[in-house]
């Protein structure tokens, strides 16, 4: 696998229906269910995101990108030594591994996901 790719981007919204239409119409991603409050898209069989449903929007904090990384630990370690921060805990995914939410030294959100072997 190479790693240090982008992996998922993911919208908040705050209408399901109203973005599937709109997205399926701009790009023709298709859709499928993941959680209860989000549904992933792609193109055929290749995995590009997710809209995440979310009572408001907040500006600024969507899209959200998220990269693959061999190890979250050996990944968040680095983050801290770079001048970056980690306000969160990592957490499952259901189905494809772990994942942490870190900040750059100005305060971007970066998402890092370890995929389960």
């Amino acid at each position: 696998m190479t790693y240090h790719r982008l992996c998922h981007l993911e919208f908040e919204v705050t209408d399901m229906d109203r973005a599937r239409h709109f997205y399926q119409g701009l790009f023709g991603w298709n859709f499928r269910a993941f959680t209860d409050s989000m549904v992933v898209f792609g193109i055929g069989d290749e995995h590009l995101g997710g809209l995440q449903k979310v009572d408001h929007v907040k500006p600024g904090s969507s899209p959200s990108v998220w990269f693959n990384v061999e190890s979250l630990e050996a990944s968040v370690a680095r983050v801290v030594e770079l001048g970056g921060s980690t306000p969160h805990e990592k957490h499952p995914v259901p189905g494809v591994g772990w994942s942490v939410a870190v900040l750059d030294p100005d305060g971007n959100p970066v998402g890092l996901v370890e995929f389960a072997s």
